[in-house]
């Protein structure tokens, strides 16, 4: 299941935020993975906030994929809040899911 998000900053910046839920190995537990994506005002489509042209790209390459993930959210310039609100709304769409 997923959940996607769009904040528009007030730079003119479009931040997706994805959430997605994926069934642990021993099917005990929902594990939530957040990915986000921009698009600034002259950009057609979405992109990683931390392309091959960043200066922080070969740091996040190095990087264990939770902290990857980590980075690329703080550079989207898209608030913690945001990003709380977003799974809040996942977790009860799975929970009126679940309930089906």
């Amino acid at each position: 299941m997923t959940h996607e998000k769009i904040f528009v900053l007030e730079t003119g910046r479009a931040v997706k935020v994805k959430v997605e839920g994926v069934l642990a190995d021993d099917l005990s537990k929902v594990i939530i993975q957040v990915d986000v994506m921009i698009k600034d005002p002259k950009e057609e489509d979405f992109r990683p906030p931390i392309g091959p042209t960043h200066p922080k790209y070969w740091k996040l390459k190095s990087l264990e994929p939770e902290k990857a993930g980590l980075l690329q959210i703080e550079y989207s310039g898209v608030y913690q809040k945001q990003i709380r609100k977003t799974i809040r709304e996942f977790d009860k769409l799975h929970a009126l899911e679940v309930q089906d």
